[in-house]
């Protein structure tokens, strides 16, 4: 996934590198990718997400969620 244009470069990056550490911690752990999507508390759209899915998926969620935030201050 690219990064979305409303999202800062930088925190995009930052946003990525969360999610590759939740993704990374579940699979220490023995998950899957939806046990990552889980975890993080999005709804999965996907049946059958692999990682790199899971990776964009949470770091788009973390984006939305902090402009939405930004947006409501």
């Amino acid at each position: 996934m690219s990064r979305p244009d409303y999202v800062n470069p930088i925190e995009w990056e930052l946003a990525l590198s969360m999610a590759r550490s939740i993704c990374a911690d579940v699979f220490r752990k023995g998950g899957t990718p939806k046990d990552a999507l889980r975890t993080y508390g999005v709804q999965q759209t996907i049946s059958h997400p692999n990682w790199q899915c899971a990776i964009d998926i949470i770091a788009y969620s973390n984006c939305a969620s902090g402009s939405s935030k930004a947006q409501a201050a």
